[in-house]
């Protein structure tokens, strides 16, 4: 069936899904879609405990591999503690382990905070964090204290918890029978790196350092460079991912003496057959330990496992070859490719259970070989576009004939839907999350986390990789290039060449009428403009200091937060979503100024019917601007699409939401408010607005009347 045959149908609906397969529960996990699954634990029973990230759902497998929802609604947000999990709402669950009565506790990431579901009664509280990122806290209850980024977690055989922090360098203990939080390892600050003998580090107060020192030391003085992962040995000595010092560490837990036990700090993954300490690590971010005390290791960016017998201290890898990629099935793990290797580590039945950045969660067999078991065996290229997975999708461009182009996010590619027949292609992107591949096919290219795609009038198609701080294009021959940013993030550049100038964080990109690029960088609150013909990059808009401020002067002296959308009219004018600053502005194409068409500023929700300059709006993400000038816009935590009415006035068009003010939060979710988080937009035709639902992982089309 063509695209256009498929839209007919919106002739008696509202909506149609026409791209992706959303999410699935009561299914085969094999067969199923995954978002980002990273945490794997097991209950007594040997079903699976798996934390989505990118979903933000905690999903269980049972022994037949029938998969379901124990925690989650899929949409991101921070509620429903004392009730039911499976009506709560997560924010990047990252971490979980399970202890020996089946709770699950599991780090809550994006709301700072440590969560625990009953397994009995599936009731979820939380158990650390006050929701707040900071530091504070030691010597209280762990739920009053303030989080920074704490995302591992492991259980003592007494029962006692151990988080790590990222970005305070530092092992926090909560203590079973008091629930008080306390410093266990590293200091509170973070360090300067010494010399590894030299066991006392520099305390640096409030400088966001890292460090290695400690060795041969106690404990609290160690210093640790984003430790984020934990597990236990039979001896219950505790094992740190001491991730940016390419190292595993120790800590004796009688004696409290901390020690290197693999790597050698060196940025590179080698060294197998010979002892751990002497070889190197590259990343370690995934960290478990089998019934014979043997220790295996993900890598982050050497995209293996490796293994450390116990016995012998030698190191070897049981799983990839060292390229990033989406490994084959049925192969011996030594053999295939692996994606990063992050968080997801656990062993069953012998059996090595891994998650990488491919979206699966994959078995190693006893004799080698490799198989998935949940996010299916393929994403379902050449295929009907609604059998598709998608992940996060987030930005959508249309070429002149009518082909869909959109930026599957999590699954690291750049699709593209043929209207002739609506089938699915990967135009750029292997799956990998990695930099890589200019100068050659966009499919066998790495890209990291891309949230904007744009076509230009020749098909040339232009790709925000926003991860890798790049603008990158993929030429009519199928080949990718690099046009703007390099290896540092930066703002730098403008009166230059794009090819020399550095970005920080592009999720949007668009083309004007005479192709010349234009890019939203979210990371210093600028749009900035290539120009097609001399490859010259200036600043559009924004001064590079994050704010709201500006209206009735000229673009390039107000301050921006979030530009994560843009639109242009038919007039030339450029209307875009600062989700940030919650408003929807506009740039004048003859005179530069700039002027807020929607939006006050303040995050919140008014009614239909409010004029739109003086409504409160909740992170807009996507715009578009029909051909009669009517801006439509997504009103993104308030999950609707408005659109500004010839008054001047907000008028929802498609979702629903039965918040009252400004300040409560309910949503009614029986009829299609499955639309969990809506992001771009962009107009097929005059009567056709597509939607990228982010968390339902599906392009809508929606009937404009």
């Amino acid at each position: 069936m063509s695209l256009l045959k498929r839209l007919n149908i919106l002739e008696n609906n509202n909506y149609i899904p026409i791209i992706g397969n959303g999410i699935k529960t009561n299914t085969i996990a094999k067969n199923a879609d995954a978002g980002w699954p990273l945490g794997i634990d097991q209950l007594s029973n040997s079903n699976l405990i798996i934390a989505d990230y990118t979903f933000n759902l905690i999903w269980e497998i049972n022994k037949s591999g029938k998969l379901n929802v124990i925690a989650g609604t899929g949409m991101q947000g921070y509620s429903g503690d004392n009730e039911l999990a499976i009506n709560a709402e997560l924010n990047g669950p990252h971490d979980l382990v399970v202890d020996d009565n089946d709770n699950i506790y599991f780090s809550d990431l994006g709301n700072q905070v440590y969560r625990m579901i009953d397994y009995k009664t599936k009731i979820i509280t939380t158990i650390a964090g006050n929701g707040m990122l900071g530091r504070k806290g030691d010597g209280e209850l762990a739920i009053n204290a303030e989080m920074d980024c704490y995302c591992g977690i492991a259980i003592s055989e007494e029962g006692d918890i151990y988080i790590s922090s990222e970005w305070s360098n530092n092992i926090r203990k909560i203590d079973k029978k008091s629930g008080v939080i306390s410093l266990f390892a590293g200091y509170l600050s973070k360090h300067n790196s010494t010399n590894l003998n030299q066991y006392k580090p520099i305390v640096a107060e409030k400088l966001s350092l890292g460090g290695y020192s400690g060795d041969g030391g106690p404990k609290e003085i160690a210093a640790f460079n984003h430790p984020e992962h934990l597990a236990f040995d039979s001896n219950q000595d505790l094992y740190i991912c001491d991730n940016s010092n390419d190292r595993i560490r120790k800590i004796d837990m009688k004696t409290g003496i901390v020690s290197t036990i693999f790597g050698n700090g060196d940025k590179a993954s080698n060294g197998d057959g010979g002892l751990a300490v002497n070889a190197s690590t590259l990343m370690p971010d995934a960290l478990c330990i089998d019934d014979k005390d043997n220790i295996y290791v993900g890598e982050k960016y050497g995209f293996r496992i490796r293994k450390i017998d116990s016995e012998t201290g030698i190191v070897s890898t049981v799983a990839g070859n060292g390229n990033p990629g989406y490994g084959d099935e049925n192969v011996l793990a030594t053999e295939t490719e692996c994606n990063s290797i992050e968080v997801g580590l656990h062993i069953r039945d012998n059996n090595i259970l891994y998650s990488d950045c491919s979206g699966r969660v994959r078995q190693i067999d006893s004799k080698g070989y490799v198989s998935t078991i949940f996010g299916g065996t393929s994403i379902h290229d050449k295929e009907d576009s609604l059998n598709a997975f998608l992940a996060s999708p987030f930005g959508i461009s249309i070429s002149n004939n009518g082909d869909i182009y959109i930026a599957d996010t999590w699954n690291q590619r750049i699709r593209k839907i043929n209207s002739s027949d609506n089938t699915i292609e990967t135009i750029a992107g292997t799956g990998a999350r990695a930099y890589g591949g200019d100068g050659g096919l966009a499919t066998n290219a790495h890209l990291g986390n891309p949230y904007g795609v744009s076509v230009n009038s020749k098909n040339e198609v232009y790709i925000s990789d926003t991860r890798h701080s790049h603008i990158r294009k993929i030429d009519l021959n199928g080949i990718i290039h690099n046009v703007a940013g390099s290896a540092f993030s930066w703002d730098k550049g403008d009166g230059g060449p794009s090819i020399s100038s550095n970005i920080v964080h592009s999720r949007s990109i668009i083309h004007d009428s005479n192709d010349n690029i234009y890019f939203g960088d979210s990371g210093i609150g600028k749009i900035r403009k290539i120009d097609f013909k001399t490859g010259i990059i200036n600043t559009y808009a924004g001064i590079g200091i994050s704010g709201y401020s500006g209206d009735n002067k000229l673009a390039v002296n107000c301050k921006l937060v979030s530009p994560v959308d843009l639109a242009f009219d038919n007039l030339g004018n450029l209307y875009f979503a600062d989700e940030g600053a919650h408003v929807i502005r506009k740039i004048d194409n003859k005179t530069g100024i700039i002027t807020t068409v929607a939006g006050n500023g303040d995050k919140g929700f008014s009614k239909d019917g409010t004029k739109a300059i003086d409504s409160y709006l909740d992170s807009p993400s996507g715009i578009d601007v029909s051909e009669n000038g009517t801006i439509y816009f997504s009103d993104t935590n308030n999950k609707l699409i408005r659109k500004i009415n010839e008054e001047g006035k907000i008028e929802s068009i498609f979702g629903i939401n039965t918040r009252k003010s400004k300040f409560e939060d309910h949503y009614d979710t029986n009829q299609y408010n499955k639309m969990i988080l809506p992001r771009n937009l962009k107009f097929y035709n005059k009567n056709i607005l597509l939607v990228s639902d982010h968390f339902n992982h599906q392009i809508l089309a929606i009937s404009i009347k």
